[in-house]
């Protein structure tokens, strides 16, 4: 028999059991692909699984499962697992920047660890280049979401891909967003059809005074109904914001997005947007993590 060890980790928050919930196993050189999906599968929790990289660019593969299967990349994931990975001293941390690289399916994205005596202030990852793919209807992205279509703002709703696609839909304002209750059915059949990982409905008014964006995030193709914190999405949004001129000002802007007080689990993630007029030429995304449980599993 198996085994292998594995952590629960919250990411983007610095609170016990607020975040985004992940799993991590940082010794999954042993595990097989099927074995990675029934993993994921089983708990219902996003993982990340790390290996031996491939190449020599990086130290470590990851690959991220949903409950549904196989993502190319996940931003939570990546805090999550990096977080795993300083605690348990696979790399040593070089106050009061480390450097790295991770070997994904989305390419090999650079990470940043800020430290300060020898705790993590806060994980920065960098993402491929976004990809501006298709609009929707925004009548049809108002009916899914069960909302009137005047609370749906001017610009229309886009996928975005940032290494995993998301389709960005704004809104008024942060009631809109409270109060939705979307047919995750249809919206299951609208991500499928677009190619998107999930819905990011996002307006521009916050709870937090520290926030610019107050967003809920929806991904029933892959077996998330709701989402604490997408980092990918938040990630995909700063880009959105800025090639559809939606926010203007000098490169880099940077901001933080809020996500998942619909679920008791308040986010924050940092967001970095580099870009020359509206083209978008950097993304990054990050946060913090706090370990909340770790075992074994038996395979």
């Amino acid at each position: 028999m198996k085994r292998a060890r594995i952590k629960q980790i919250d990411a983007f928050t610095s609170v016990p059991f607020g975040g985004n919930p992940a799993q991590v196993l940082t010794e999954a050189a042993r595990l097989s692909e099927d074995e990675m999906k029934k993993i994921a599968g089983e708990s219902g929790f996003e993982t990340a699984f790390v290996q031996k990289a491939s190449q020599n660019k990086s130290p470590f593969k990851i690959r991220f499962f949903a409950p549904m299967g196989e993502l190319k990349f996940a931003g939570h994931l990546t805090i999550a697992a990096f977080h795993a990975l300083s605690e348990e001293a696979k790399f040593f941390l070089s106050e009061p920047l480390t450097k790295m690289t991770q070997e994904t399916k989305a390419g090999h994205l650079n990470v940043e660890i800020h430290s300060a005596r020898g705790q993590i202030q806060k994980i920065m990852i960098e993402l491929p280049k976004p990809a501006f793919l298709e609009k929707a209807d925004p009548e049809e992205i108002a009916r899914v979401l069960e909302i009137e279509s005047d609370e749906m703002d001017k610009t229309p709703p886009q996928v975005v891909e940032v290494g995993s696609a998301h389709l960005m839909v704004p809104v008024k304002n942060r009631r809109i967003i409270e109060n939705l209750k979307p047919d995750l059915y249809a919206l299951s059949e609208i991500n499928q059809r677009m190619g998107a990982v999930s819905t990011h409905v996002f307006a521009p008014d916050a709870v937090s005074p520290i926030a610019m964006v107050h967003g809920r995030n929806f991904a029933p193709a892959i077996g998330i109904h709701e989402s604490a914190a997408s980092g990918a999405a938040n990630g995909a949004l700063g880009a959105f914001l800025i090639n559809s001129r939606m926010i203007r000002g000098n490169s880099p802007i940077t901001f933080i997005a809020e996500q998942g007080h619909s679920l008791g689990r308040p986010c924050e993630i940092n967001v970095e947007v580099h870009f020359k007029e509206t083209d978008v030429t950097l993304v990054r995304i990050g946060g913090q993590a706090v370990t909340i449980m770790e075992g074994e599993v038996f395979l």
